[in-house]
Protein backbone atom coordinates (compact mmCIF):
# COMPACT_ATOMS: atom_id res chain seq x y z
CA UNK A 1 0.00 0.00 0.00
CA UNK A 2 1.31 3.48 -1.13
CA UNK A 3 2.05 5.77 2.00
CA UNK A 4 0.83 9.24 1.32
CA UNK A 5 2.09 11.76 3.92
CA UNK A 6 1.08 14.91 4.68
CA UNK A 7 2.49 17.12 2.37
CA UNK A 8 1.44 15.31 -0.60
CA UNK A 9 -1.96 14.92 1.00
CA UNK A 10 -2.21 19.06 1.17
CA UNK A 11 -0.99 18.75 -2.37
CA UNK A 12 -3.68 16.41 -3.61
CA UNK A 13 -6.35 18.59 -1.92
CA UNK A 14 -4.86 21.61 -3.90
CA UNK A 15 -4.95 20.09 -6.69
CA UNK A 16 -8.27 19.40 -6.56
CA UNK A 17 -9.60 22.84 -5.51
CA UNK A 18 -8.36 24.50 -8.24
CA UNK A 19 -9.01 22.02 -10.97
CA UNK A 20 -12.65 20.84 -9.79
CA UNK A 21 -15.05 24.06 -11.26
CA UNK A 22 -12.91 23.81 -14.88
CA UNK A 23 -13.16 20.01 -14.76
CA UNK A 24 -17.18 20.13 -13.80
CA UNK A 25 -17.78 23.12 -15.43
CA UNK A 26 -16.54 21.20 -19.16
CA UNK A 27 -18.53 17.94 -18.38
CA UNK A 28 -21.84 19.94 -17.20
CA UNK A 29 -20.91 21.33 -20.63
CA UNK A 30 -20.65 18.60 -22.11
CA UNK A 31 -23.55 16.42 -20.66
CA UNK A 32 -25.85 19.53 -20.59
CA UNK A 33 -25.72 21.46 -24.05
CA UNK A 34 -29.33 23.41 -23.17
CA UNK A 35 -29.23 26.82 -21.20
CA UNK A 36 -32.50 27.13 -19.50
CA UNK A 37 -31.20 29.41 -17.48
CA UNK A 38 -33.90 32.59 -17.15
CA UNK A 39 -32.53 36.14 -18.52
CA UNK A 40 -29.00 34.20 -19.55
CA UNK A 41 -27.62 35.65 -23.08
CA UNK A 42 -26.43 31.74 -23.69
CA UNK A 43 -30.51 30.86 -23.51
CA UNK A 44 -31.87 30.73 -26.48
CA UNK A 45 -35.41 29.50 -25.27
CA UNK A 46 -38.44 32.10 -24.44
CA UNK A 47 -37.15 33.15 -21.29
CA UNK A 48 -33.76 33.78 -22.42
CA UNK A 49 -31.70 37.00 -23.74
CA UNK A 50 -29.88 35.71 -26.54
CA UNK A 51 -31.15 38.34 -28.79
CA UNK A 52 -30.66 40.99 -26.65
CA UNK A 53 -27.30 40.12 -26.80
CA UNK A 54 -27.47 39.30 -30.62
CA UNK A 55 -28.87 43.30 -30.75
CA UNK A 56 -25.91 45.04 -29.21
CA UNK A 57 -23.90 42.52 -31.80
CA UNK A 58 -25.63 43.61 -35.14
CA UNK A 59 -25.92 47.34 -33.50
CA UNK A 60 -23.47 50.16 -36.36
CA UNK A 61 -20.99 50.42 -33.50
CA UNK A 62 -20.71 46.66 -32.88
CA UNK A 63 -20.14 46.10 -29.10
CA UNK A 64 -17.82 43.72 -27.87
CA UNK A 65 -19.02 41.14 -25.41
CA UNK A 66 -18.00 40.16 -22.53
CA UNK A 67 -19.58 38.46 -19.46
CA UNK A 68 -19.30 37.91 -15.27
CA UNK A 69 -19.35 34.61 -14.37
CA UNK A 70 -17.59 35.55 -10.52
CA UNK A 71 -17.69 38.83 -8.65
CA UNK A 72 -18.56 42.00 -9.85
CA UNK A 73 -15.75 43.58 -8.20
CA UNK A 74 -13.79 42.37 -11.53
CA UNK A 75 -14.91 45.52 -12.73
CA UNK A 76 -12.49 47.26 -10.05
CA UNK A 77 -9.83 45.37 -12.88
CA UNK A 78 -11.61 44.68 -15.94
CA UNK A 79 -10.23 47.89 -17.97
CA UNK A 80 -6.59 48.54 -16.47
CA UNK A 81 -5.43 45.41 -18.13
CA UNK A 82 -6.56 46.86 -21.61
CA UNK A 83 -4.75 50.31 -20.98
CA UNK A 84 -6.32 51.78 -24.09
CA UNK A 85 -9.58 50.94 -22.08
CA UNK A 86 -11.34 52.94 -19.62
CA UNK A 87 -14.59 53.18 -18.19
CA UNK A 88 -16.04 55.63 -20.07
CA UNK A 89 -15.89 53.01 -23.19
CA UNK A 90 -17.91 49.92 -21.46
CA UNK A 91 -21.63 49.13 -20.37
CA UNK A 92 -22.59 46.88 -17.53
CA UNK A 93 -26.25 44.28 -18.28
CA UNK A 94 -27.41 43.34 -15.26
CA UNK A 95 -30.93 41.20 -16.46
CA UNK A 96 -32.98 39.53 -13.20
CA UNK A 97 -30.23 38.83 -10.72
CA UNK A 98 -30.98 36.04 -8.26
CA UNK A 99 -28.07 36.25 -5.90
CA UNK A 100 -27.27 39.03 -3.97
CA UNK A 101 -24.63 41.46 -3.86
CA UNK A 102 -22.22 41.74 -1.42
CA UNK A 103 -20.94 45.44 -0.30
CA UNK A 104 -17.60 45.60 -2.11
CA UNK A 105 -19.51 44.28 -5.17
CA UNK A 106 -22.64 47.13 -5.36
CA UNK A 107 -19.99 49.84 -4.49
CA UNK A 108 -18.09 48.60 -7.62
CA UNK A 109 -20.85 48.69 -10.10
CA UNK A 110 -21.82 52.64 -8.96
CA UNK A 111 -18.46 53.49 -9.46
CA UNK A 112 -18.10 52.22 -12.41
CA UNK A 113 -21.45 54.27 -13.13
CA UNK A 114 -20.06 57.31 -11.65
CA UNK A 115 -16.62 56.98 -13.05
CA UNK A 116 -18.54 57.52 -17.02
CA UNK A 117 -19.47 53.80 -17.25
CA UNK A 118 -23.22 53.13 -18.40
CA UNK A 119 -25.31 50.44 -16.08
CA UNK A 120 -28.61 48.58 -17.06
CA UNK A 121 -30.10 47.14 -13.90
CA UNK A 122 -33.42 45.34 -14.60
CA UNK A 123 -34.70 43.66 -11.46
CA UNK A 124 -38.03 42.71 -10.17
CA UNK A 125 -38.18 41.38 -6.73
CA UNK A 126 -35.45 43.62 -5.60
CA UNK A 127 -32.44 41.58 -5.39
CA UNK A 128 -30.46 44.78 -7.01
CA UNK A 129 -31.73 46.99 -3.95
CA UNK A 130 -28.08 45.66 -2.77
CA UNK A 131 -26.54 48.09 -5.81
CA UNK A 132 -29.56 50.80 -5.00
CA UNK A 133 -28.92 50.86 -2.13
CA UNK A 134 -25.44 52.52 -1.82
CA UNK A 135 -26.97 55.08 -4.30
CA UNK A 136 -28.94 55.89 -1.72
CA UNK A 137 -26.47 56.29 0.84
CA UNK A 138 -25.12 59.01 -1.66
CA UNK A 139 -28.21 60.60 -1.88
CA UNK A 140 -29.26 60.75 1.43
CA UNK A 141 -26.32 62.51 2.38
CA UNK A 142 -27.51 65.32 -0.30
CA UNK A 143 -30.57 65.10 0.91
CA UNK A 144 -29.12 66.87 4.30
CA UNK A 145 -27.33 69.35 2.41
CA UNK A 146 -28.93 72.72 1.63
CA UNK A 147 -28.67 73.52 -1.94
CA UNK A 148 -28.66 76.85 -2.05
CA UNK A 149 -25.40 76.67 -0.24
CA UNK A 150 -23.55 76.27 -3.19
CA UNK A 151 -25.39 77.88 -5.63
CA UNK A 152 -28.08 75.52 -6.62
CA UNK A 153 -30.85 75.67 -4.85
CA UNK A 154 -32.45 79.18 -4.94
CA UNK A 155 -33.81 80.14 -8.08
CA UNK A 156 -36.41 83.04 -8.19
CA UNK A 157 -37.67 82.14 -4.80
CA UNK A 158 -38.39 78.72 -5.88
CA UNK A 159 -35.83 75.90 -5.30
CA UNK A 160 -34.99 73.59 -8.49
CA UNK A 161 -37.29 71.02 -7.10
CA UNK A 162 -40.48 72.89 -7.74
CA UNK A 163 -40.65 74.02 -3.93
CA UNK A 164 -41.78 77.42 -2.74
CA UNK A 165 -39.01 78.17 -0.47
CA UNK A 166 -40.80 81.00 1.02
CA UNK A 167 -43.72 78.95 2.54
CA UNK A 168 -44.74 78.45 6.25
CA UNK A 169 -41.78 81.33 6.36
CA UNK A 170 -40.90 83.26 9.31
CA UNK A 171 -39.18 86.77 9.69
CA UNK A 172 -37.02 88.78 11.98
CA UNK A 173 -36.32 92.34 10.32
CA UNK A 174 -34.62 92.01 7.45
CA UNK A 175 -33.88 88.52 7.52
CA UNK A 176 -36.23 85.39 6.37
CA UNK A 177 -36.27 81.63 7.34
CA UNK A 178 -37.08 79.65 4.64
CA UNK A 179 -37.57 75.84 3.71
CA UNK A 180 -34.34 75.60 2.20
CA UNK A 181 -33.65 73.93 -1.25
CA UNK A 182 -32.55 70.11 0.32
CA UNK A 183 -32.28 67.22 -2.84
CA UNK A 184 -35.64 65.48 -2.12
CA UNK A 185 -34.94 62.61 -3.25
CA UNK A 186 -32.96 60.21 -0.45
CA UNK A 187 -33.23 56.55 -1.62
CA UNK A 188 -33.95 55.12 -4.92
CA UNK A 189 -35.57 51.22 -4.79
CA UNK A 190 -37.25 48.41 -6.67
CA UNK A 191 -40.21 47.88 -4.71
CA UNK A 192 -40.05 44.01 -4.90
CA UNK A 193 -43.81 44.10 -4.61
CA UNK A 194 -46.00 42.18 -7.71
CA UNK A 195 -47.47 44.87 -9.93
CA UNK A 196 -51.16 44.21 -10.85
CA UNK A 197 -53.15 46.66 -13.66
CA UNK A 198 -56.50 45.65 -14.55
CA UNK A 199 -56.48 48.99 -17.06
CA UNK A 200 -53.71 47.59 -19.34
CA UNK A 201 -53.11 44.35 -19.86
CA UNK A 202 -52.88 41.67 -22.50
CA UNK A 203 -53.96 38.46 -20.69
CA UNK A 204 -54.22 39.23 -17.03
CA UNK A 205 -53.50 41.64 -14.71
CA UNK A 206 -50.30 40.45 -14.39
CA UNK A 207 -48.82 40.82 -17.47
CA UNK A 208 -49.22 44.36 -17.83
CA UNK A 209 -48.51 46.95 -20.68
CA UNK A 210 -46.49 49.94 -20.17
CA UNK A 211 -46.80 53.15 -21.94
CA UNK A 212 -44.69 56.65 -22.29
CA UNK A 213 -45.75 59.65 -20.72
CA UNK A 214 -48.11 60.78 -22.77
CA UNK A 215 -50.20 58.07 -21.46
CA UNK A 216 -50.50 59.48 -18.18
CA UNK A 217 -53.30 61.67 -17.02
CA UNK A 218 -52.41 64.36 -14.43
CA UNK A 219 -53.78 67.23 -14.95
CA UNK A 220 -53.51 71.06 -12.91
CA UNK A 221 -49.34 71.30 -13.18
CA UNK A 222 -47.41 72.50 -15.69
CA UNK A 223 -45.16 68.85 -16.66
CA UNK A 224 -41.62 69.54 -17.94
CA UNK A 225 -40.82 65.92 -19.72
CA UNK A 226 -37.28 65.04 -19.20
CA UNK A 227 -35.09 65.26 -22.52
CA UNK A 228 -34.06 61.95 -22.56
CA UNK A 229 -38.07 60.49 -22.72
CA UNK A 230 -37.58 60.51 -26.45
CA UNK A 231 -34.41 58.95 -26.82
CA UNK A 232 -36.05 55.68 -25.48
CA UNK A 233 -39.81 56.51 -27.03
CA UNK A 234 -39.08 56.61 -30.84
CA UNK A 235 -40.34 54.76 -32.90
CA UNK A 236 -42.62 53.05 -30.73
CA UNK A 237 -46.45 52.28 -32.06
CA UNK A 238 -48.30 53.23 -29.45
CA UNK A 239 -49.28 49.53 -28.75
CA UNK A 240 -46.98 49.76 -25.49
CA UNK A 241 -44.68 47.14 -23.94
CA UNK A 242 -45.64 43.98 -22.36
CA UNK A 243 -43.84 42.94 -19.44
CA UNK A 244 -44.60 39.66 -17.35
CA UNK A 245 -44.39 39.32 -13.09
CA UNK A 246 -43.39 43.34 -12.86
CA UNK A 247 -42.65 45.20 -9.74
CA UNK A 248 -42.16 49.23 -10.04
CA UNK A 249 -39.31 51.66 -8.82
CA UNK A 250 -40.09 53.78 -5.54
CA UNK A 251 -38.12 56.36 -4.30
CA UNK A 252 -37.71 58.05 -0.58
CA UNK A 253 -38.68 61.93 -0.72
CA UNK A 254 -37.24 64.10 2.14
CA UNK A 255 -39.74 67.16 2.20
CA UNK A 256 -39.32 70.99 3.92
CA UNK A 257 -42.69 71.02 5.30
CA UNK A 258 -42.02 73.61 8.26
CA UNK A 259 -39.43 76.70 8.90
CA UNK A 260 -39.38 78.38 12.58
CA UNK A 261 -36.93 80.99 13.69
CA UNK A 262 -35.12 79.47 17.27
CA UNK A 263 -33.79 82.15 19.34
CA UNK A 264 -30.23 80.68 20.16
CA UNK A 265 -29.05 83.11 22.47
CA UNK A 266 -26.99 86.71 22.43
CA UNK A 267 -29.33 88.16 20.09
CA UNK A 268 -28.72 85.22 17.20
CA UNK A 269 -31.45 82.96 15.89
CA UNK A 270 -31.18 80.24 13.53
CA UNK A 271 -33.89 79.02 11.05
CA UNK A 272 -34.84 75.27 11.77
CA UNK A 273 -36.77 73.44 9.06
CA UNK A 274 -38.99 70.15 10.13
CA UNK A 275 -38.75 67.15 7.43
CA UNK A 276 -41.10 64.33 6.72
CA UNK A 277 -39.66 61.33 4.93
CA UNK A 278 -41.71 58.74 3.16
CA UNK A 279 -41.51 55.95 0.29
CA UNK A 280 -43.64 56.93 -2.36
CA UNK A 281 -43.81 55.45 -5.95
CA UNK A 282 -41.42 57.28 -8.40
CA UNK A 283 -42.71 58.68 -11.93
CA UNK A 284 -43.83 62.68 -11.98
CA UNK A 285 -42.35 64.37 -9.58
CA UNK A 286 -42.86 66.50 -6.85
CA UNK A 287 -46.64 65.90 -8.03
CA UNK A 288 -46.76 62.45 -7.18
CA UNK A 289 -44.68 62.36 -4.34
CA UNK A 290 -46.92 65.23 -3.01
CA UNK A 291 -50.61 62.89 -3.87
CA UNK A 292 -48.52 60.41 -1.70
CA UNK A 293 -47.79 62.88 1.31
CA UNK A 294 -51.69 63.96 1.39
CA UNK A 295 -52.23 62.15 4.51
CA UNK A 296 -49.74 64.08 6.34
CA UNK A 297 -51.74 66.68 7.16
CA UNK A 298 -54.04 64.62 8.96
CA UNK A 299 -51.50 62.75 10.93
CA UNK A 300 -49.50 65.62 11.70
CA UNK A 301 -51.48 68.83 12.44
CA UNK A 302 -50.41 71.63 11.22
CA UNK A 303 -48.09 70.52 8.66
CA UNK A 304 -48.25 72.07 5.35
CA UNK A 305 -47.17 70.40 1.95
CA UNK A 306 -45.24 73.06 0.20
CA UNK A 307 -46.78 74.43 -2.87
CA UNK A 308 -45.51 73.13 -6.25
CA UNK A 309 -44.96 75.07 -9.20
CA UNK A 310 -43.70 72.47 -11.93
CA UNK A 311 -44.15 68.16 -12.39
CA UNK A 312 -40.94 67.35 -13.36
CA UNK A 313 -41.14 63.88 -15.52
CA UNK A 314 -38.42 61.59 -14.43
CA UNK A 315 -39.28 58.21 -15.86
CA UNK A 316 -40.47 56.37 -19.49
CA UNK A 317 -42.21 53.85 -19.23
CA UNK A 318 -45.59 53.69 -16.89
CA UNK A 319 -48.35 51.43 -15.70
CA UNK A 320 -52.06 52.69 -15.91
CA UNK A 321 -53.68 54.60 -13.08
CA UNK A 322 -56.07 51.37 -12.56
CA UNK A 323 -52.84 49.68 -10.84
CA UNK A 324 -51.79 48.60 -7.63
CA UNK A 325 -49.31 46.41 -6.01
CA UNK A 326 -50.67 42.96 -4.86
CA UNK A 327 -49.56 42.05 -1.32
CA UNK A 328 -50.75 38.43 -1.70
CA UNK A 329 -48.17 37.19 -4.05
CA UNK A 330 -49.01 33.88 -3.77
CA UNK A 331 -52.59 34.42 -4.03
CA UNK A 332 -51.89 35.96 -7.15
CA UNK A 333 -49.78 33.44 -8.45
CA UNK A 334 -52.39 31.09 -7.92
CA UNK A 335 -55.29 32.59 -8.91
CA UNK A 336 -55.13 36.15 -10.85
CA UNK A 337 -59.51 36.31 -10.35
CA UNK A 338 -59.19 36.52 -6.69
CA UNK A 339 -57.08 39.30 -6.56
CA UNK A 340 -58.22 43.10 -6.76
CA UNK A 341 -57.15 46.37 -5.24
CA UNK A 342 -57.65 47.14 -1.60
CA UNK A 343 -57.40 50.56 -0.99
CA UNK A 344 -57.68 50.09 2.86
CA UNK A 345 -54.00 48.68 2.70
CA UNK A 346 -51.56 51.12 2.78
CA UNK A 347 -48.48 48.75 0.87
CA UNK A 348 -50.63 48.22 -2.05
CA UNK A 349 -50.84 51.75 -3.23
CA UNK A 350 -54.23 51.38 -5.22
CA UNK A 351 -55.08 53.85 -8.60
CA UNK A 352 -51.87 56.09 -8.42
CA UNK A 353 -52.71 59.57 -10.13
CA UNK A 354 -49.78 59.51 -12.63
CA UNK A 355 -49.14 55.34 -13.01
CA UNK A 356 -46.85 53.50 -11.28
CA UNK A 357 -43.01 53.80 -13.56
CA UNK A 358 -41.07 50.66 -14.37
CA UNK A 359 -37.92 52.68 -16.37
CA UNK A 360 -36.07 55.58 -14.86
CA UNK A 361 -32.96 57.04 -16.36
CA UNK A 362 -30.21 58.85 -14.59
CA UNK A 363 -27.18 60.35 -16.14
CA UNK A 364 -23.81 61.04 -13.77
CA UNK A 365 -21.94 64.33 -14.24
CA UNK A 366 -18.77 62.55 -15.50
CA UNK A 367 -20.79 60.69 -18.93
CA UNK A 368 -21.88 57.80 -16.58
CA UNK A 369 -25.51 56.40 -16.86
CA UNK A 370 -27.69 54.40 -14.40
CA UNK A 371 -30.76 53.06 -15.91
CA UNK A 372 -33.60 51.21 -13.94
CA UNK A 373 -36.23 48.57 -15.19
CA UNK A 374 -38.36 46.73 -13.08
CA UNK A 375 -39.26 44.29 -15.73
CA UNK A 376 -36.68 42.10 -16.80
CA UNK A 377 -38.87 40.40 -18.60
CA UNK A 378 -39.85 43.21 -21.31
CA UNK A 379 -35.73 41.71 -22.59
CA UNK A 380 -36.63 38.24 -22.72
CA UNK A 381 -36.46 36.38 -26.64
CA UNK A 382 -40.13 35.48 -26.00
CA UNK A 383 -40.74 39.33 -26.51
CA UNK A 384 -37.63 40.22 -28.98
CA UNK A 385 -36.76 37.15 -31.34
CA UNK A 386 -38.83 37.91 -34.66
CA UNK A 387 -38.08 34.05 -35.46
CA UNK A 388 -39.97 32.29 -32.97
CA UNK A 389 -43.59 31.24 -33.58
CA UNK A 390 -45.04 32.88 -30.71
CA UNK A 391 -43.42 36.12 -31.14
CA UNK A 392 -46.47 38.83 -30.82
CA UNK A 393 -45.67 41.95 -32.90
CA UNK A 394 -48.83 43.79 -31.16
CA UNK A 395 -46.17 45.21 -29.00
CA UNK A 396 -43.47 47.73 -28.91
CA UNK A 397 -40.93 45.43 -27.06
CA UNK A 398 -38.86 45.13 -29.56
CA UNK A 399 -38.47 48.79 -30.88
CA UNK A 400 -38.11 49.74 -26.93
CA UNK A 401 -35.17 47.35 -26.45
CA UNK A 402 -33.74 48.66 -29.78
CA UNK A 403 -33.82 52.35 -28.37
CA UNK A 404 -32.29 50.88 -25.21
CA UNK A 405 -29.50 49.35 -27.40
CA UNK A 406 -29.15 52.77 -28.98
CA UNK A 407 -28.80 54.77 -26.06
CA UNK A 408 -26.34 52.83 -24.38
CA UNK A 409 -24.00 52.58 -27.67
CA UNK A 410 -24.31 56.13 -28.75
CA UNK A 411 -20.89 57.51 -29.23
CA UNK A 412 -19.04 54.62 -28.07
CA UNK A 413 -18.16 52.82 -31.11
CA UNK A 414 -16.54 48.93 -30.36
CA UNK A 415 -17.22 49.28 -26.48
CA UNK A 416 -17.00 46.53 -24.11
CA UNK A 417 -21.05 44.82 -23.18
CA UNK A 418 -20.72 43.02 -19.79
CA UNK A 419 -23.50 40.62 -19.26
CA UNK A 420 -23.79 39.69 -15.39
CA UNK A 421 -24.11 35.98 -15.54
CA UNK A 422 -22.94 35.51 -12.11
CA UNK A 423 -25.49 36.46 -10.09
CA UNK A 424 -28.19 34.88 -12.39
CA UNK A 425 -30.28 32.10 -11.10
CA UNK A 426 -28.28 28.80 -12.58
CA UNK A 427 -29.39 25.34 -12.28
CA UNK A 428 -26.78 23.51 -10.05
CA UNK A 429 -25.55 21.57 -13.09
CA UNK A 430 -25.24 24.47 -15.21
CA UNK A 431 -21.28 24.66 -16.30
CA UNK A 432 -21.43 28.21 -15.18
CA UNK A 433 -22.62 27.46 -11.80
CA UNK A 434 -19.24 26.10 -10.61
CA UNK A 435 -17.07 28.30 -11.88
CA UNK A 436 -19.03 31.30 -10.23
CA UNK A 437 -18.77 30.24 -7.09
CA UNK A 438 -14.73 29.26 -7.43
CA UNK A 439 -14.27 33.05 -8.51
CA UNK A 440 -16.82 34.47 -6.06
CA UNK A 441 -14.26 32.65 -3.35
CA UNK A 442 -11.05 33.81 -4.83
CA UNK A 443 -12.45 37.38 -4.89
CA UNK A 444 -13.93 37.26 -1.56
CA UNK A 445 -10.84 35.86 0.48
CA UNK A 446 -8.64 38.87 -1.85
CA UNK A 447 -10.93 41.81 -1.89
CA UNK A 448 -13.60 41.52 1.24
CA UNK A 449 -12.47 43.47 4.08
CA UNK A 450 -12.99 40.94 6.96
CA UNK A 451 -11.04 38.10 5.22
CA UNK A 452 -8.16 39.85 2.59
CA UNK A 453 -5.91 40.73 5.71
CA UNK A 454 -5.49 37.28 6.43
CA UNK A 455 -4.32 35.81 3.00
CA UNK A 456 -0.35 37.37 2.93
CA UNK A 457 -0.46 35.61 6.52
CA UNK A 458 -1.80 31.93 4.97
CA UNK A 459 0.62 32.46 1.92
CA UNK A 460 3.75 33.29 4.00
CA UNK A 461 2.37 30.30 6.58
CA UNK A 462 2.15 27.58 3.63
CA UNK A 463 5.27 29.18 1.97
CA UNK A 464 7.24 28.04 4.55
CA UNK A 465 5.70 24.69 5.27
CA UNK A 466 5.99 23.54 1.81
CA UNK A 467 8.79 25.10 0.12
CA UNK A 468 12.14 23.56 0.39
CA UNK A 469 14.60 24.57 3.06
CA UNK A 470 17.52 26.31 2.34
CA UNK A 471 20.49 24.25 3.36
CA UNK A 472 23.95 25.30 4.63
CA UNK A 473 26.82 23.46 5.64
CA UNK A 474 27.64 22.51 9.06
CA UNK A 475 31.36 21.81 10.42
CA UNK A 476 32.34 18.32 10.42
CA UNK A 477 33.55 18.04 13.94
CA UNK A 478 35.60 14.19 14.67
CA UNK A 479 32.90 13.41 17.00
CA UNK A 480 30.26 13.25 14.40
CA UNK A 481 33.37 11.43 12.06
CA UNK A 482 33.60 8.64 15.05
CA UNK A 483 29.95 8.01 15.32
CA UNK A 484 30.22 5.91 11.98
CA UNK A 485 31.50 2.70 12.73
CA UNK A 486 33.13 0.86 10.36
CA UNK A 487 33.33 3.70 7.58
CA UNK A 488 36.31 5.49 6.41
CA UNK A 489 37.15 9.13 6.85
CA UNK A 490 36.88 10.04 3.40
CA UNK A 491 33.55 8.11 3.46
CA UNK A 492 31.93 10.21 5.98
CA UNK A 493 33.25 13.27 4.67
CA UNK A 494 32.00 12.44 1.04
CA UNK A 495 28.35 11.80 3.10
CA UNK A 496 28.68 15.01 4.56
CA UNK A 497 29.70 16.85 1.50
CA UNK A 498 27.18 15.48 -0.60
CA UNK A 499 24.24 15.80 1.99
CA UNK A 500 24.83 19.53 2.29
CA UNK A 501 25.01 19.69 -1.84
CA UNK A 502 28.53 20.77 -1.64
CA UNK A 503 29.24 19.29 -4.69
CA UNK A 504 32.46 21.17 -5.94
CA UNK A 505 34.40 19.79 -2.37
CA UNK A 506 33.40 16.39 -2.99
CA UNK A 507 34.99 16.72 -6.65
CA UNK A 508 38.20 17.83 -4.96
CA UNK A 509 38.03 15.22 -2.48
CA UNK A 510 38.27 12.21 -5.17
CA UNK A 511 40.54 14.26 -6.98
CA UNK A 512 43.05 14.42 -4.31
CA UNK A 513 42.80 10.68 -3.55
CA UNK A 514 43.31 10.41 -7.48
CA UNK A 515 47.03 12.37 -7.55
CA UNK A 516 47.95 10.33 -4.40
CA UNK A 517 47.27 7.13 -6.31
CA UNK A 518 49.01 8.98 -9.24
CA UNK A 519 52.02 9.85 -7.30
CA UNK A 520 52.63 5.99 -5.70
CA UNK A 521 52.08 4.45 -9.03
CA UNK A 522 54.33 6.98 -11.41
CA UNK A 523 56.87 8.71 -8.88
CA UNK A 524 57.02 11.42 -10.54
CA UNK A 525 59.81 14.40 -10.46
CA UNK A 526 57.58 17.10 -10.99
CA UNK A 527 54.00 18.45 -9.54
CA UNK A 528 51.74 16.59 -11.72
CA UNK A 529 49.71 18.47 -13.87
CA UNK A 530 47.06 17.52 -16.20
CA UNK A 531 49.62 17.83 -19.16
CA UNK A 532 51.94 16.20 -17.42
CA UNK A 533 49.13 13.35 -16.04
CA UNK A 534 47.66 12.87 -19.53
CA UNK A 535 51.09 12.15 -21.15
CA UNK A 536 51.60 9.15 -18.38
CA UNK A 537 48.36 7.65 -18.71
CA UNK A 538 48.06 7.74 -22.77
CA UNK A 539 52.17 5.58 -22.55
CA UNK A 540 50.72 3.10 -20.16
CA UNK A 541 47.31 2.60 -21.65
CA UNK A 542 47.09 3.88 -25.56
CA UNK A 543 44.05 1.93 -25.75
CA UNK A 544 41.78 3.24 -23.00
CA UNK A 545 43.10 6.95 -23.42
CA UNK A 546 43.42 10.38 -25.39
CA UNK A 547 45.92 12.53 -24.32
CA UNK A 548 42.99 15.36 -25.48
CA UNK A 549 40.12 13.83 -23.56
CA UNK A 550 42.46 13.53 -20.19
CA UNK A 551 43.72 17.13 -20.21
CA UNK A 552 40.88 18.51 -21.08
CA UNK A 553 38.63 16.53 -18.44
CA UNK A 554 41.51 17.67 -15.90
CA UNK A 555 42.15 20.77 -16.39
CA UNK A 556 38.28 21.60 -15.73
CA UNK A 557 38.12 19.82 -13.06
CA UNK A 558 41.11 21.99 -11.46
CA UNK A 559 39.33 25.11 -12.05
CA UNK A 560 35.97 23.92 -10.59
CA UNK A 561 38.12 23.26 -7.22
CA UNK A 562 40.40 26.16 -7.37
CA UNK A 563 37.25 28.68 -7.81
CA UNK A 564 34.78 26.85 -5.64
CA UNK A 565 32.46 27.01 -8.27
CA UNK A 566 28.73 26.03 -7.71
CA UNK A 567 28.06 22.67 -10.13
CA UNK A 568 25.05 20.64 -10.30
CA UNK A 569 24.41 17.13 -9.06
CA UNK A 570 24.47 15.73 -12.45
CA UNK A 571 27.72 17.44 -13.61
CA UNK A 572 29.22 16.14 -10.14
CA UNK A 573 28.18 12.74 -11.61
CA UNK A 574 29.77 13.34 -14.33
CA UNK A 575 33.51 14.43 -13.47
CA UNK A 576 32.87 11.47 -10.59
CA UNK A 577 32.64 9.10 -13.42
CA UNK A 578 35.80 10.34 -15.31
CA UNK A 579 37.56 10.40 -12.11
CA UNK A 580 36.46 6.82 -11.14
CA UNK A 581 37.40 5.51 -14.65
CA UNK A 582 40.92 6.46 -14.62
CA UNK A 583 41.04 5.54 -10.96
CA UNK A 584 40.13 1.83 -11.85
CA UNK A 585 42.75 1.76 -15.03
CA UNK A 586 45.49 3.01 -12.58
CA UNK A 587 44.72 0.03 -9.22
Amino acid sequence: MVEINRTTAALIILAIFISYPFVSASLFGFLFTTNTTNFSIYNTGWNGASTFKEMFENHSNQGRISTIVGSSNILNRINKSEPEMNNSQGSLIILGPAVHYDPTEALAILMYAINGGRVLIADDFGTANDILSVLSLFLGFMAQVDLSDVGLGDMAGTNMFGLNTTTNATTNGDDECNLGANFPIAGIAINGSLLADQGSYNDTPLTPVFHFPESSNQTGSYRMPAPWVTDFTTGLGGNGVIGNFASIISMKVRYPVNATEVDVGGGNTTCEVTFVTKWVPMGEFPASAASAFSDIQEDIPGIEIPDLEFSLQIAVLYSSSHAWLESDIELAKRDVNAIGPNNSDPYEWAHPNVGFPVFVYFPFPLGGELIICSDPSIFINKYLDKSRDDYDDTYDNYQFALNVVDKLMSNRSGQTIIFDEGHLANHPLSPTLPLSLYLKFLDMITMFPLFAWALPIAAIILSRRFMPKRTQAKPLLLTRVERYYGRSFFAVKMRWFLEYQQYSRGLELIYRRLKRNLNRRYNPDVELTPEITATYLVNEFPDRFTHKTITEGLSVIETIIETRAVISEQEFLDHYLFLKNIGVEIT
